[in-house]
């Protein structure tokens, strides 16, 4: 068989059961259709999975293994792999333009995969069984580099795989399989719109293929563009009642001295006391007052749980002239849009040996995004008394209140909004050679290349000592160089009258004027470049005739080397803006070396103890240039006991590589005043934080067992029920600097400070501390995984009826998914969807999801209902409710209420064929999702948690697709 020759070479392990189950029935079953029906593909003989490098073909998988089809996402109206594969809950959707609404990572609109709540950079994903170059800082890869088009299906190994594929196969792996044997020519195009008439998308998409030299040779090209629109912040009902979370000022442990409410406060029309036309909320001669249009000085309504003694900024509710939300919310979709192309071409040379050859280019773009107004802290504004632009009312009300300055708090819209975008290029160029050597042997050989360009702006970018000198603007004095006397100058321009300083009023709305603005503000960049090198080779085939079956074996070796640098512009570097977005990264190459052998040995065959026994085993060694030796191994066994249940077990050692963010050595540097546990005084440390060059592999424990069954006593069902059990040591984090103080005088880790003696003479100090990142975390989640499936013929219910019905249910179970620290803080990450978790890339799963698919067929239409139901969840692990037993309003930790509730979503689409039942060359589809307009959970904040819960609310989309 040559279909697939070269991704069967690194594609395994099928557990069919699993396959059907996931992805439906018709998505696995790829006849040929007749000349006149469109785009042919080779009569697929065997299915040959992810799994392991073996190459087998039947039920025989101890990792469980999952497919997802074509047929799945074209049923849903889905136009991009990444959404489809995000709605199974073994999958957390954390990267994707509705999951985060303020991002300024390398790649904005970036999607990437996450296993089990692990984070995405412990799932490997990759194409036709090969790595592909990273997208951003963390290494992820982005599912936008490829034409969904040309995506055939998606195979999912839920379980530790790096002794198979290397490291980042943690939590488990996710392999693209495109369409290399694509006959004819199909496209699609598809419109979709909410029902606020944002979030409009486009997609166009079109793909052929065509053999040539007498069949010898095939050639495929796609591509697809899609432009996805953003939703506005603040722009639901929902979003508009302003709820959050507010810390009580006025809470106490002492009955007698709280006010009765717990330590954080739920509440409607949460607004900030930061105005538009600055206020004096901080304690202050002149506080409680506000600038008017004027810039003289009004009263300042203040809001409900707002104290004057100890200042915040949040209140709740307030001075009426603010008429809105002005913190940093950021659109709730953010916009994005990206096209790419794929060709592959493959050649026979001779009856045993065939060449390929593929070349691949996307483009991405996101943002603009985090679009907050510019804001100050309470206070940090200081408006002296010989200002300029002070009214003579105010500086009366100054002198009679004797004070010299003012702090003003307010929101600088002048300024223009904090507004990020990227656009990332990638190219990737593959060739290889595989072939067919005796018996049942066959090998592969090949070298990949890819890049990954990329840039990062943030268009108003404010230049803090500018903005400093702006606002403190003075009346020149005689005597300078081209200045009238009596001019609003900058104060600093009366040393330096060629500095160009232009002076801004912060004292009323609007006062900023676009020429003070444009000083103030400059374009922030940052650019990336990620170039990756893969040369691999490998063998399998069969070793000799065992007493229950063929030995099999398998062995390869691989060489990569992966780049990366990036550089900022010199403001940037020279730390000059109110806020850092990026930093620099200088040139690094991680090289990395390894080998691996796997090895399956049939114990049983037709035996009276069983159908069949497989144990299977695989070891693999690897070196890293940076980050030193691993030994990755796998062992594992299926059970058949007859042809309707299989049993079966793995357990695994895994590895994870720092990333090119993880090992940047640039760092920066604070001074901070904190306290030494171990003489029980606090001095000033110098705090480093960035990444670690020094850092470690992470390494893993895994532990699957499962049961697949399809009884003979209900025809057309099955089930797969998986156990998981993953454990990750040394996981890599960043330390808050107080734990990183315990780490140093505990002295598990010595390398996270510098002890010596201070300026002082002082013996034994904390010299220098080093909050980077560092393999200090574990992490650990257990649970399970569910996957039904069951297809019927209507007419063999009854022959008046008519039609197919197939039902998809996908399901998680969660037991724990947890954090540990060295110094035994544990944080407990399941059963809570509302705020973000404890380690970096790490955010929290619901207790369980389930996902149910069901369509209904006949030959020229199908309509397909989809639900998804996310259940009941703590709203913050760290807190607690008058629903948790234990609560008390006196707890610090305490809170109105700890629950966010639960949502169910239903989505309807269908599809019809305008070219009878028997051919695809035109069908039309369209969906609704979120049929309902249903909310997420009121309890949430105001910007929701797009992570799990629809910011959209109803859409709609319709589309056309074609082959022949």
């Amino acid at each position: 068989m040559r279909t697939g020759r070269l991704s069967s070479l690194f594609n395994s392990s099928a557990v069919l059961a699993v396959v059907a189950a996931v992805s439906a029935s018709p998505a696995m079953a790829q006849e040929k259709p007749a000349d006149d029906q469109g785009p042919k593909t080779d009569v697929v003989e065997e299915v040959v999975v992810t799994g392991s490098r073996l190459g087998r073909t039947s039920f025989n998988s101890p990792t469980p293994v999952s497919v997802i089809g074509q047929e799945r996402s074209q049923n849903l109206a889905i136009t991009n792999v990444g959404d489809a594969l995000n709605q199974i809950p073994s999958f957390r959707p954390i990267v994707g333009p509705a999951t985060n609404s303020f991002r300024s990572s390398a790649n904005i609109a970036g999607r990437s995969l996450d296993l089990r709540g692990l984070g995405a950079i412990r799932t490997l994903t990759l194409i036709d069984g090969r790595r592909h170059v990273g997208s951003s800082d963390d290494g992820t890869f982005d599912l936008n580099s490829i034409p969904s088009i040309l995506i055939q299906r998606s195979e999912v190994v839920t379980g530790g795989a790096s002794a198979a594929y290397g490291a980042g196969a943690v939590s488990g792996v996710v392999n693209l399989i495109t369409d290399t044997r694509l006959e004819g020519f199909k496209a699609e195009a598809s419109y979709g719109v909410s029902e606020h008439g944002d979030a409009r998308n486009t997609y166009v998409a079109a793909a052929g293929g065509k053999s040539f030299a007498d069949g010898r040779g095939h050639l495929v090209i796609g591509g697809e563009y899609s432009k996805e629109g953003p939703v506005p912040e603040l722009s639901r009902d929902w979003s508009r009642r302003l709820h959050d979370f507010i810390p009580n000022p006025f809470f106490s442990t002492n009955p007698a001295l709280s006010n009765g409410l717990p330590a954080n406060v739920a509440a409607d029309n949460v607004v900030t006391s930061l105005t538009p036309a600055g206020s004096i909320t901080i304690v202050h001669p002149l506080q409680g007052m506000q600038f008017d249009s004027s810039g003289n000085l009004i009263p300042f309504q203040f809001g409900g749980l707002y104290n004057r003694a100890k200042p915040s900024s949040l209140m709740i509710g307030g001075d009426p002239s603010i008429t809105g939300y002005y913190g940093a919310v950021g659109p709730f979709v953010v916009g994005t849009k990206h096209g790419s192309i794929l060709s592959h071409v493959n050649y026979d040379l001779t009856e045993a040996i065939t060449v390929s050859a593929e070349l691949g280019y996307a483009e991405v773009r996101g943002g603009p995004t985090g679009a907050n107004p510019r804001s100050d802290p309470n206070g940090a504004l200081r408006i002296q008394r010989d200002n300029a632009y002070l009214t003579p009312a105010t500086a009366a009300m100054m002198d009679a209140a004797r004070t010299t300055f003012l702090p003003v708090s307010r929101i600088n819209y002048e300024l223009g909004p904090n507004v990020y975008s990227s656009k990332n290029e990638t190219w990737h160029a593959f060739a290889g050679l595989d072939g067919k050597l005796r018996g049942d042997w066959k090998w592969d050989a090949y070298y990949q290349f890819g890049r990954t360009t990329g840039r990062q702006s943030n268009a108003n970018s404010r230049l803090e000592q500018r903005f400093k000198d702006s606002i403190d603007a003075v009346r020149a004095p005689a005597g300078i160089p081209g200045i009238a006397a009596g001019t609003i100058i900058c104060r600093t321009t009366i040393k330096a009258p060629t500095n160009g300083c232009i002076p801004a009023n912060i004292m009323g709305p609007g006062k900023i004027s676009p020429e003070a603005a444009a000083w103030i503000n400059t374009i922030a960049y940052s650019t990336r470049k990620f170039t990756d090198h893969n040369v691999a080779a490998n063998i399998r085939g069969s070793l000799f005739e065992g007493w229950a079956g063929p030995i099999s074996a398998a062995a390869g070796v691989e060489y990569r080397s992966s780049a990366s640098e990036g550089d900022n512009d010199p403001n940037s570097k020279a730390g000059l803006f109110s806020q850092v977005a990026w930093t620099y990264l200088p040139p690094t190459t991680q090289k990395v070396t390894e080998g691996y052998l796997e090895v399956s040995l049939p114990v049983l065959k037709d035996s009276p103890l069983g159908k069949s026994l497989d144990v299977d085993g695989a070891v693999r060694r690897t070196h890293y240039s940076l980050s030193g030796n691993a030994t990755t191994w796998k062992v594992g066994a299926v059970y058949r006991p007859d042809d309707q249940y299989m049993l079966r077990i793995t357990r695994s050692r895994d590895i994870r590589a720092p990333s090119p963010l993880e090992l940047n050595p640039n760092k920066s540097t604070t001074t901070l005043s904190l306290a030494d546990p171990k003489y029980g005084v606090q001095y000033l440390m110098p705090t480093f934080s960035g990444g670690n060059p020094d850092l470690e592999l992470e390494t893993a424990d895994t532990f699957t067992a499962g049961v697949v069954l399809q009884p003979d006593w209900f025809p057309n069902f099955k089930l797969s029920v998986d156990y998981y059990d993953i454990s990750v040591d040394g996981a890599i984090d960043i330390p808050a600097a107080n734990l990183a103080i315990s780490i140093c005088r505990s002295g598990t880790n010595p390398a996270i400070c510098t002890l010596g003696a201070d300026a002082n003479g002082n013996p034994d100090r904390i010299l220098a501390l080093f909050a980077t990142y560092q393999n200090i975390n574990k992490l650990h989640t257990r649970g399970y995984e569910f996957v039904a499936n069951y297809a019927l013929d209507l007419a063999e219910v009854a022959q008046w009826m008519s039609g197919d019905v197939s039902i998809s249910l996908n399901g998680s179970y969660v037991e724990t998914l947890s954090t540990l620290l060295p110094n035994g803080t544990k944080k407990e990450l399941s059963n809570f969807t509302g705020n973000s978790g404890g380690v970096t890339n790490i955010l929290g799963v619901p207790r369980w999801r389930a996902d149910a698919v069901i369509t209904y067929s006949q030959p020229t239409y199908s309509l397909t209902a989809h639900l998804a139901h996310i259940p009941k969840a703590l709203q913050n692990p760290d807190w607690i409710g008058p629903e948790q037993d234990g609560y008390s309003p006196y707890l610090p930790n305490s809170v109105t209420y700890n629950h966010v509730s639960a949502r169910t979503y239903l989505d309807l689409s269908a599809r019809v064929s305008l070219s009878g039942p028997e051919s695809k060359r035109l069908e039309v589809f369209g969906g609704v999702n979120n049929v309902f307009d249903t909310d997420p959970p009121p309890e949430l904040r105001l910007n929701g948690n797009g992570l799990y819960f629809s910011p959209v609310g109803r859409s709609y989309k319709f589309g056309v697709r074609t082959q022949f």
